[in-house]
């Protein structure tokens, strides 16, 4: 007879798909005659690659019988290959043919939820297209998708091994089955084959057979006994199977449900309650269904649903998983006309604890249902539904997700409760490598009435991360519980991986462990971000009327001190104030440090004007009293810090930004926060240093400390704050664990010394506003004999020169900032330092100066890579000409031949801008059309590199952008500009390279 195959010719309507993941894609096929398998063949995608491998797996037994690796395949379409061997299939018998993919299939949906028959072959119906793993026999099924796998298949008579009787049977624990399993062998002429040995084995599920080895009779048949069992503390009733294998023929596998001596321990989630509305009809089919959960691992073995008194067709029940996966089905039959149906499954269904799972039964025109009767969850026994968004529905025979009203559609299962393992001890443990974890990792194995049990084999294994384990198996002790010992390997890549090692009872469950392996070198921000994190430091109810404002009276603070916060309230009330540090905290972005608890608070006294010029504002200042003073604790970890204000009464918020130092580090990189611009731009006394946003457009001339910030209540959205541009690299920089510690300007103005105590020195976002004492430091330091290296991820950087004054209401030094610009009197110097006054143009300092701005927050202009050979380019991939999207803006700087320029100038990009916005003070002829990223090295070897671009660092990290951009290639060039400056990061993320 001519060979045979399952799918001929057939094309996908998907020949290309793709997820990004590899699979072993499969079907499964039935011969109604024994036959050999010659070959596999699969529909190859055009964009798939690699080596694949065809497998022929024995459903019933679990394993793989035959494979064969493909060689000279075309570039796409069918592709075959011959076994070397043929392979014996017999007849009745279930098998799954797969071949893996790497990256992409072709796929047709719903194409095996009906049988394909071809000669003697046919596909197996419904949860039929099988994936998995590669390399793992699929199971799972998605849709009844056609991954196009088959076989050739030659029905040439064969010597075949056929069962006779003994299978399906059912029976109690612990018994022998009443009737033994047989088998006959056959030659290829169908004639009893006598003198053959058959070996029987249990293959899964438990139990023992009476003889393991038998030889066939004269009438060719051979017979066993099965003493019902299970895996020790595995879930009852459990399916036993016996594989019956006659070497060089072929084999047959027998079924046989073991159930517990204890099945009225059967729970249901709905009981025998009835539906509001036993008759509901809109016209349509659905598939009806509800979510539910488990307190205990167990076995679904029946699915039941409430028929409608109108409702008539075929009825499929369903068993999915959360994501969708079809786990198993059945169909009614002997339905009564009305009321709860119940069908058992043909094999029962085991179900993790604590996992959601969805039962649905498909309707063909009325069902029954009652309104938001799902809305809190219901409880019965172990199990219980999913509280909210429940009671779905969808098309039928598809996997459903609306919800309407929580309506209960009276969907449920019949669930026996089995063994359980849990987690007693050992989880999210800290270690330093190559060391073994303190408290060993211990779980625990009860039964489904809470009993411990003893003798259960338990697998431990590392899963994730690197380290080992031991013992790597381990049986349960009297008191239901064993352990093994974690020691941590090599450290896991990023933040957030950790090793995590899986506990395995077979035929039970698993539960994993999870620990982090602390670096060698760990800084206190890796050890500060492994700490919980919250995102309660965000401010959702901003008071935007003043309903609670404040101020703290220094910009920052160093560990151990304390800080004097003053708050008004506009009515008086009580108040908190939380404080939290900013950083990465797995993605959470920031940590409680410190409550208040709640305090008294009142209306103070009204903003305080001092004339300083007949066309300037007048100077604001608050002559508040203190409300709280914050205690800075010694352990207390550099960083940005937000003190969240919060009026109890109405939960009206804002905010108050300081930041702690740390005086005494020697930490890799100095942060330096922006607190000059940000008061520059404040408008709080109704006069910020712009006319914009002053009262009449009248602009002031000086402002003070000494009064909140706008932009943390009022006026958030304004451009300069402490979180529209800094936060995200503080988020990326913690995130990679850099030894970074944090000042403000105010202290780079004040303390040379502290600058010298690091490597890098870091100006982030818009960081315009410097007073001659800072612009000095930051030159001296780069001058040094030990030169520390500036990074200007920032743009209009040390634009306007400032001085300070003292307070007019306290006296206390450097809390009024002066900054006159264009107004300046004779010999006044707060004008722009590029001024003929100060002659101290930026590009001096940063090798680039701004030249203009397009005016929009989060818009932008591509950041155009040139030079791309230079090493700040390495390992990107970037060549010349490459774009990294939105990068520049919303101010920019650029090259200007002004002849201050430094030597030795490497251009790193020039990319195209259109100005909304030019500065008038750059030389005639300068192209204002385009931004330049820089470095240079100093004649002392201090290295100074600049980004000209204020939302660079977006590239970093794009936390509350709206139109992220974040890139990996971007976080590489940040990588290597700090790694040649001596900041290199701890935890880098994968697919980062850190240079030598």
């Amino acid at each position: 007879m001519a060979n045979q195959s399952i799918l001929t010719t057939q094309t996908p309507n998907l020949p290309d798909a793709s997820d990004g993941t590899s699979y072993e894609l499969g079907v499964k096929f039935v011969s109604n005659q024994a036959g050999q398998v010659v070959a596999i063949r699969y529909y190859k995608s055009p964009s798939e690659t690699g080596t694949h491998t065809g497998t022929i797996w024995n459903m019933t037994a679990g394993n793989a019988i035959a494979s064969v690796t493909f060689v000279g395949e075309s570039g796409s379409g069918w592709q075959e290959q011959a076994l070397n061997t043929p392979l014996n299939l017999q007849a009745g018998e279930t098998y799954i043919v797969s071949v893996n993919c790497n990256s992409h299939f072709s796929l047709t949906y719903n194409e095996l939820a009906t049988s394909i028959t071809n000669g003697n072959l046919s596909t197996v119906v419904g949860n039929n297209g099988v994936f998995a793993a590669m390399g793992v026999m699929p199971l799972s099924s998605y849709s009844n998708t056609n991954y196009y796998r088959d076989i050739v298949f030659s029905p040439t008579p064969t010597p075949t091994i056929i069962k006779v009787s003994g299978d399906d049977q059912t029976d109690t624990e612990g018994n022998v089955l009443p009737n033994p399993l047989v088998v006959q062998v056959n030659d290829s002429n169908s004639n009893p084959q006598a003198g053959v040995t058959v070996e029987f084995a249990v293959t899964a599920g438990g139990g023992t057979v009476g003889s393991t080895s038998v030889v066939t009779n004269a009438g060719g048949q051979a017979e066993t006994t099965l003493t019902l069992g299970s895996t020790n503390g595995g879930t009852l009733p459990v399916t036993n199977t016996v594989t019956a294998t006659a070497t060089g023929i072929g084999s047959v596998t027998f079924n046989a449900t073991a159930n517990s001596a204890n099945a009225a321990n059967n729970q249901t989630i709905f009981g025998n309650q009835s539906p509001g509305l036993n008759n509901a009809n809109d016209g349509s089919s659905y598939e009806l269904g509800t979510k539910f959960r488990s307190a205990k691992s167990g076995q679904i073995n029946t699915i039941r649903f409430y028929k409608a008194s109108s409702e008539t067709g075929t009825h499929v029940g369903k068993i999915w998983s959360e994501a969708g996966i079809q786990l198993g089905n059945v169909t009614f039959t002997d339905e009564t006309s009305s009321g709860w149906q119940e069908q058992s499954l043909s094999s029962p269904i085991s179900i993790q604890a604590n996992t959601t799972y969805i039962v649905s039964v498909n309707v063909n025109s009325h069902f029954a249902l009652t309104y938001d009767a799902l809305a809190s969850t219901v409880t019965s026994g172990d199990l219980s539904t999913v509280a909210g968004n429940n009671g779905v529905y969808g098309n039928i025979n598809t996997f459903p997700t609306n919800s309407y009203r929580n309506s209960n559609y009276f969907t449920d299962i019949v669930f026996l409760a089995g063994s359980t393992i849990t987690k007693i001890d050992g989880d999210n443990q800290q270690g330093t490598v190559n060391t073994a974890l303190p408290t060993a990792l211990k779980v625990k194995v009860i039964d489904g009435s809470d009993n411990p049990q003893s003798g259960v084999t338990v697998d431990f294994a590392v899963t994730a991360g690197g380290g080992t384990v031991d013992p790597v198996s381990a049986v349960t002790n009297g008191n239901g519980e064993t352990s093994t010992t974690l020691t941590l390997g090599s450290i896991p890549s990023g933040p957030n991986d950790a090793v995590t090692v899986t506990a395995t009872a077979l035929g039970i469950g698993s539960v994993t462990f999870s620990a982090k392996a602390i670096p060698e070198n760990a800084n206190d921000i890796y050890l500060e971000n492994q700490k919980p994190g919250t995102t309660a430091w965000k401010v959702n109810n901003r008071g935007t009327n003043g309903e609670i404002v404040g101020f703290a009276t220094q910009t920052s603070v160093n560990k151990g001190g304390s800080l004097d916060i003053k708050v008004s309230l506009a009515v008086p009330g009580n108040f908190s104030i939380d404080t939290y540090r900013l950083g990465y905290y797995q993605g959470l972005g920031g940590r409680l440090v410190n409550s208040s608890g709640s305090l008294s608070g009142i209306t103070q006294p009204a903003y305080e004007q001092t004339p300083v010029a007949i066309n300037s504002a007048p100077l604001a200042e608050c002559n508040w009293s203190t409300s709280y003073t914050l205690q800075v604790g010694n352990d207390w970890t550099t960083g940005l810090y937000i003190a969240k204000l919060t009026e109890q009464a109405s939960g009206e918020q804002s905010e108050v930004w300081f930041v702690v130092r740390d005086d005494n580090g020697d930490s890799d990189v100095l942060f330096q926060s922006s607190f000059t611009t940000f008061l520059a731009y404040n408008s709080f006394g109704d006069g910020s240093l712009y006319g914009y946003n002053s009262l009449n457009g009248i602009r002031a001339f000086k402002v003070s400390y000494d009064t909140p910030f706008a932009q943390s209540s009022k006026d958030f959205l304004e451009w300069n704050s402490l979180l529209r541009w800094e936060y995200n690299m503080v988020r990326w920089l913690e995130s990679q664990s850099y030894d970074v510690s944090y000042v403000t300007n105010m202290d780079v103005h004040a303390n040379s010394s502290l600058l010298q105590q690091h490597k890098v020195f870091l100006s982030v976002g818009h960081d315009e506003y410097w007073s001659e004492g800072e612009r000095n430091h930051v030159e001296q330091a780069r001058d040094g004999n030990q030169p520390v290296n500036l990074a200007f991820f920032s743009a209009n950087s040390a634009y306007w020169r400032v001085r300070f004054e003292n307070s007019t209401i306290t006296g206390q030094s450097n809390r009024v900032m002066v900054c006159y610009k264009q107004d300046a009197t004779a010999g006044e110097p707060t004008d722009k330092w590029r001024s003929t006054l100060n002659n101290r143009p930026e590009n001096a300092l940063l090798g680039v100066m701004y030249t203009g701005d397009y005016d929009q927050l989060y818009g932008g202009f591509d950041f155009v890579v040139t030079n791309s050979s230079d090493p700040y380019y390495a390992n990107t991939g970037l060549n010349n000409g490459d774009y990294l999207t939105q990068l520049v803006g919303f101010e920019w700087d650029a090259k200007i031949n002004n002849g201050d320029a430094p030597g030795g100038l490497v251009t790193l990009s020039e990319s195209p801008v259109i100005p909304k916005n030019t500065d008038k003070d750059v030389p005639a002829g300068t192209n204002t059309q385009i931004s330049h990223a820089v470095r240079y090295s100093a004649p002392s070897g201090g290295k100074v590199f600049a980004t000209g671009s204020i939302q660079w660092m977006w590239g970093l990290d794009s936390f509350d952008v709206p139109t992220p951009r974040e890139d990996i290639r971007v976080q590489q060039i940040a990588v290597n500009i700090l790694a040649d400056m001596g900041a290199k990061p701890v935890t880098p993320d994968p697919g980062i390279v850190v240079p030598s």
